[in-house]
């Protein structure tokens, strides 16, 4: 994979938690439509709001349209658009360092530091 597509597709924050989630879900991959709940939820709760069916019906026709087909495209994701299902590709050691890195400094910005 070339470098630039690469990070094309780790510019997005949302590409970024699809390939987390991806992962922790495991090889066999999930449906678009339990990953859009998953991806909603975790937005409303990083935001500290609560997701409605809106926000899950947009973040889907995002993820059909634009996030995965681009994941795909880019090798990182097996995504069946007939079947609506999507899976991980195994990632190179780098590109998960990379997504490692990425996550963790996400998670670090999230926290509320300590002030002692």
């Amino acid at each position: 994979m070339a470098d630039d597509a690469l990070y094309r597709a780790f510019a997005s924050r949302q590409r970024r938690r699809l390939l987390a989630m991806l992962r922790d879900v495991g090889r066999d991959g999930t449906s678009v439509d339990e990953l859009a709940t998953l991806l909603c939820g975790y937005d409303a709760t990083d935001a500290s709001t609560m997701g409605t069916a809106d926000d899950r019906d947009r973040l889907l026709a995002a993820l059909t349209h634009v996030h995965l087909p681009h994941l795909d495209d880019v090798g990182l994701v097996e995504y069946d658009r007939t079947a609506g299902t999507v899976a991980p590709r195994p990632l190179d050691p780098g590109v998960e360092d990379l997504l490692d890195r990425s996550v963790a400094a996400e998670s670090a910005r999230r926290r509320p530091s300590r002030r002692t």
